[in-house]
């Protein structure tokens, strides 16, 4: 009898709380993942249905309402298992304040860097996949950003680093590709194998214009060459090396395509100039008009490098090559443009799913699917309706309500009861009182100082009173 009375209890407990609480924990470890699933929805879909520079401010919202969401919901939660364990949340009002106050006296720098964040959202001043660099406070570091919340900013630098910023430590952002760039190159071309000054400025133009010529630069165009000769003279720092000239040229292109634009015209440049470039000093100080090289007295044969091994993750983060250096047929093809609808990029996002989350999912549906089974609901007649699995109910037994409960429940209007017919007089309760006449249908009159009621009245006016002497 014992041991099935604590069974009952254990039932019971996980009927009613217990199954909660595993539902509870349960929604906890799914919020992180479905953050990351819509996550991916969002930017499959973005991407490629909206402008370039549109989409990274749009990614930029989608992952700060994400965070958000997350923040909330883990709130929910915790109130929730507070709940249920038996915590009162009405008294624990006055600590909680008390506490609040001091975490946010002393979480000043959290509550700056959510207030930054806030801006950085609403004055757009980057997105993801835009290449920053933040300056101040001692910080400086640059890359390209990859996600961003109302706390703190994360950016993948050069070297594959990632580092995270918060919001208030980045004073000064200095953003690289907000909807368009420029490519500005400064060279220093050598006067050595021209005539003039004039034919070493057009040498150096005709060089970068050919640079551009290239396809896949002068699809990243959006303007004309500016050319800017004799920005600087530099003499000689060694005896016998040329006079050289500083040339600026400015082009604009599309937004991160300036780097890829500068070592394009940088190449041309060297290779228009290579002769100019290699001259050396000879032992008597004059300049040689013409660069000769001896001929080599041994034979050098190049050894092959041996093959190198590529890891399993070598694709993840692999350098980009420099387009004006490959040829076409070795360039990665453009991404497909096309817009994709809302139900395709949520069936691709969810081939993607791990193993780990479609058991979680199982788990939670069995928990759910549990807790319907051993849901207990009272209809209106009093009946209660039990789910196959609910704990059976022992000791509860209905009293139906008697007349008599339900007349003495009635609140008493008078102070003194109701008079019943006697046959007999009721002799007087005080010597100063006298008896008064009856009949034999007659009742007892109430006191004389006693209020009238209802009933008194009543018997008044309809029983007959006896002639009163003139």
């Amino acid at each position: 009898m014992l041991a099935s009375y604590i069974l009952h209890l254990v039932w019971s407990w996980l009927a009613s709380t217990g199954i909660n609480l595993a539902l509870i924990i349960m929604l906890a470890l799914l919020i992180p993942r479905a953050g990351r699933f819509a996550e991916r929805v969002v930017k499959e879909s973005v991407t490629y249905s909206q402008d370039e520079d549109e989409s990274k401010s749009s990614l930029a919202f989608a992952g700060v309402g994400i965070y958000v969401a997350q923040i909330i919901l883990y709130f929910v939660l915790t109130l929730a298992f507070l709940q249920q364990i038996g915590f009162s949340l009405a008294g624990a009002a006055i600590p909680a304040t008390v506490v609040s106050a001091a975490v946010g006296f002393g979480a000043q720098s959290i509550i700056a860097d959510f207030l930054a964040g806030f801006f950085v959202l609403s004055e757009k001043q980057y997105g993801v996949g835009d290449w920053v660099r933040f300056e101040g406070s001692g910080v400086k570091v640059e890359g390209t950003v990859i996600s961003i919340t109302m706390r703190a900013t994360t950016i993948r630098t050069l070297a594959e680093e990632t580092v995270t910023i918060p919001n208030s430590v980045a004073r000064v952002c200095i953003n690289a590709s907000n909807y368009w760039s420029r490519a500005v190159v400064v060279m220093q071309v050598p006067l050595l194998g021209s005539r003039s000054p004039q034919e070493a400025a057009e040498r150096a133009e005709q060089a970068t214009r050919r640079a551009l010529l290239a396809p896949d630069i002068a699809a990243e165009l959006r303007d004309e060459l500016i050319v800017q000769p004799a920005t600087a003279v530099n003499p000689p720092t060694t005896v016998g090396m040329p006079w050289t000239v500083d040339m600026r040229f400015m082009i604009q292109v599309t937004a991160g395509s300036q780097w890829m634009v500068e070592r394009a015209v940088r190449l041309a440049i060297l290779e228009e100039f290579w002769e100019e470039y290699g001259s050396a000093t000879t032992a008597t100080g004059h300049v040689r008009e013409t660069i000769t090289r001896p001929a080599p007295t041994q034979q050098f044969h190049a050894v092959a490098p041996p093959p190198r091994a590529e890891s399993n993750n070598s694709g993840r983060h692999r350098a980009e090559e420099d387009p004006a250096a490959a040829p076409e047929a070795l360039q990665a093809p453009k991404p497909d443009t096309t817009p994709v609808p809302w139900h395709r990029a949520i069936v691709s996002s969810l081939r993607q799913v791990r193993t780990s989350t479609v058991w979680l999912l199982l788990t939670f549906a069995a928990l759910l699917l549990v807790r319907i089974l051993v849901i207990s609901v009272e209809v209106e007649d009093g009946r209660q309706i039990s789910g196959i699995l609910a704990p059976p109910v022992f000791g509860l037994t209905t009293v139906e309500p008697t007349e008599s409960t339900v007349e003495s429940s009635e609140p008493v209007t008078s102070p003194t009861p109701e008079p019943q017919p006697s046959p007999e007089p009721v002799p007087p309760t005080t010597p100063a009182s006298t008896p008064a006449p009856t009949t034999p249908n007659s009742s007892e009159a109430p006191p004389a100082d006693a209020e009238p009621t209802r009933d008194s009245l009543t018997s008044t006016t309809t029983t007959p009173a006896s002639p009163l002497p003139f």
